[in-house]
Formats: structure tokens, sequence, C-alpha cells
């Protein structure tokens, strides 16, 4: 018996096959374009006539120094930042894990630590005002006495009183705090102002007014009182105290921190042996860790009856 002839595929069975590559291919364009795409840089300003010298613009910052991943919302569209852009009102510098960013205009500094974002809200030739959307501690300095900087958080106001360098804090809870390292800075929130001078600082709770200036103490508070028989279920209390402008973690967890500076946190003790790292950093920067171990107490062996035998001899 012979073998059958093949049959040549028809029209449609053609027609069939390039539609159907058409649409494979229609979509490893679509993938690609929507998600490896690189953001694009953002187009570098005009150099200065003179290399060596920042010349200011009156209406711009610039981002002068970058560390990791910085990006910057600019014209509606996220950019990959790079040192030398100049950013206008209305543009967001966002900072990402282990990242840093300064910027620059006239007398002013602004350094952004990572995980931030920072608005630009209104700049004219000798104000800028600020808005921190996100994160946790920006620092200005702010060189020259015809200058002035403002720096919204939440529902705070911090500006610059002359030639000063502070910084605004700004933890989960809603707590803002303001220290100053020079000169003066006036803290507003809930209708209170209050004027933060060298080497003192300032704190507002949600929806409370700022606390009268401190001088920062000279060394940073921590103390733990550790869980002794405090494990049921497998959950330890750690308690402590710190400074009430202080941001506390405990196992890298944020746990808030009362007006009187005390703190409680809850760690779930599940191995026999468990490390707890307590770190509390300052309205200053300033850090100071304590660490234990926990021990679960050893179980009580289980005692199960081993029947009448015994009885009946």
């Amino acid at each position: 018996m012979s073998p059958r002839s093949k049959r040549p595929m028809s029209w449609f069975q053609v027609a069939v096959i390039v539609l159907v590559v058409a649409i494979l291919a229609g979509a490893t364009l679509l993938s690609r374009f929507f998600f490896e795409r690189r953001r694009p840089e953002m187009p570098v300003g005009l150099p200065s006539p003179v290399p060596r010298i920042w010349r200011s613009e009156p209406n711009q910052f610039r981002l002068s120094t970058l560390a990791g991943n910085v990006e910057a919302f600019q014209n509606g569209q996220w950019y990959v930042a790079r040192a030398g852009h100049l950013l206008s009102s209305k543009d967001v510098v966002r900072t990402h894990g282990g990242s840093r960013a300064l910027l620059r205009r006239g007398s002013v500094e602004i350094e952004l630590r990572d995980n931030m974002d920072l608005r630009l809200d209104k700049l004219d030739k000798t104000t800028a005002k600020m808005g921190l959307l996100r994160g946790d501690r920006v620092t200005a300095n702010v060189g020259r006495d015809d200058e002035t900087l403002e720096i919204d958080a939440l529902d705070t106001r911090t500006t610059n009183v002359g030639a000063a360098r502070f910084a605004v804090s700004v933890a989960p809870s809603g707590k803002v705090s303001v220290t100053a390292a020079e000169g003066a800075a006036r803290f507003e929130a809930q209708g209170k102002q209050v004027v933060v001078r060298k080497g003192n600082e300032s704190t507002a709770f949600p929806g409370a007014a700022p606390s009268d200036p401190e001088p920062i103490p000279e060394e940073i508070l921590l103390s733990v009182i550790w869980p002794e028989d405090d494990k049921a279920e497998g959950v330890s209390k750690i308690r402590g105290r710190a400074s009430p402008s202080s941001r506390v973690r405990v196992n890298g967890e944020e746990t808030p921190v009362a007006r009187d500076g005390s703190f409680l946190a809850r760690v779930r003790v599940s191995e026999p042996q468990t490390r707890v790292h307590v770190e509390a950093e300052d309205s200053a920067g300033r850090q100071k860790t304590v660490d234990k171990v926990l021990r679960l107490p050893p179980r009580a062996p289980s005692l199960q009856p081993s029947g009448d035998g015994l009885w009946k001899e």
C-alpha cells in the first residue's frame, strides 16, 4: 500500500499561522515595553561657564552629590537622576534604600537620607519651600541671613532664623522633631511657634503643638527592661525608655515612643535562643544599640500513663 501524498497547505492555514506568529511577536514587544524598559535618565542642565565654580539658579536646585539609587519626578515622569541635574518647582526627589542625595542652591544645602521623597513646592530668588512627603530625617544648611528655607512635614512647618543648620525628623507614628546644630529654626504646629536654638530640640506629636525646646542630651538615652518569665505563648514584652524625640526599632521594627519616652515591643520567641536587637536614634542622628539573647525554658517531659498492667501485678 503506497504512502499518502502530503497535501499542500491551503491559504486559510497559511493565514492562521501568520496571524499566530504576529500575535506572539506583538506580545513579546509589549512585555519588553512594560516590564523591561528602563527609566530614562534626566537631561543634564547646562554647564556653568566656569567649570570649578557652581553658579546658582534663582528658581532651581542642583543635585550635586548622589550615592546609590536616586530618582527625580519631573515633567510628569520619573527619571534616573545624575549629579548636575537641575530641579524646579513641583519636582520630587526620591532616594531608595542605602542612597543619599544633596541639593544645593546659593548657600542652601539639603541632605536627604535613604527612602525619602522631597517635593520642591515653591522657589523664588531668596525663598525655598519644601514638602517632606516620605522618609525620616532631612538636614538643611542655610549659610546666609537673607535666604529662607521652609520644610513642611505632615502638619508642621520649620523655617530657618537667619543662617542656620537644622534637621527635621519624621517617625512613622507621625511624630516630628526638630534639632538645631547651628543658629536657630522656627518650629510651628497647631498654632504654636517655638524657636529651636543651637544645641536644642523640640518634638510635636500627632495633633499636638511642639514641646518647649530643651537641650539635646550629651549622651543618647536608651534603657531596656528585659523580661524574665514573661514569655506567654512564646511572646516576650520588651520595655524601655528613650528620649521622647528618639526613634526606637526592635529587631528592625519601628516601636512607638510615648511622650514620656517609654516604649513597649512584643517579640515572638519561637527558638530556644532568640536574639533581640534594640536600636535608638535621636533627633540629632546619633544611635545607640542594646542586644540580648532570650532563651525559652526547656519543655517539661510529657508523662503518659503506661496502662494498668503494673496494678494488675
